[in-house]
């Protein structure tokens, strides 16, 4: 009897272990900058290149990136990371694309089991209204200069990103004092400047281009 309650507390004890280390690993995720991969552009919003990103062509066609702010939503359907953001990211969307902010998603697509239909549908089915781009392998992820996943990208309307990095350090998105994203677009649509135009990305790392 006695070799059996054994057993089960040490069963017990091992999956609060594997619970507890999975948590931390993840935690990790939004404590630890992602490194930045081999082919991403180094963007600095106050130093930019001079030709501005002008559209996207989207699920719902071309989308233009010029004549009101714009943010692109960086998210993958297999980063745990970028799950943890949708009630946020949500949240957003509701509240700024009535103030004049247009919302739009880049789902990074590493796997190449995962047709682009399979990955939109992953997408709708998070209930967040945004016209959305398949980015096989985070090809245009690196193109904006975005490291890891989730992330947000805001374009003003010239075309110029204004702030580029993470929404949160942490992962529920419940600090409003790391919340740098939802600041930034609050200070756009007021007319003022984000208080920070970069941050660095957490999460799940885009790769890294073809050496």
């Amino acid at each position: 009897m006695w070799l059996k309650k054994l057993f089960t507390g040490v069963l017990i004890v091992a999956w609060l272990a594997l619970i507890g280390v999975t948590y931390w690993r993840m935690e990790l995720r939004f404590l630890t900058p992602a490194a930045r991969p081999h082919g991403a552009a180094h963007i600095d919003p106050e130093t930019q290149p001079d030709t501005p990103f002008k559209r996207l062509q989207t699920d719902a066609g071309e989308v233009s990136l010029l004549g009101r702010y714009s943010l692109l939503n960086f998210w993958s359907p297999d980063c745990a990371c970028s799950r943890f953001m949708e009630p946020h990211v949500r949240d957003l969307v509701r509240e700024f694309t009535p103030r004049g902010v247009q919302f739009l998603t880049v789902i990074i697509v590493n796997d190449s089991r995962i047709s682009d239909e399979d990955a939109l549908q992953r997408w709708r089915r998070r209930g967040i209204e945004t016209p959305a781009v398949i980015d096989r392998d985070g090809a245009l992820a690196r193109q904006f200069g975005v490291w890891a996943g989730p992330a947000a990208v805001i374009i003003n309307p010239e075309g110029r990103i204004v702030y580029l990095g993470a929404y949160n350090i942490g992962r529920y998105c419940s600090n409003e004092q790391t919340a740098y994203a939802k600041q930034a677009l609050e200070a756009v649509v007021a007319g003022r400047k984000p208080p920070r135009a970069k941050t660095p990305f957490y999460g799940c790392q885009v790769p890294s281009a073809s050496q």
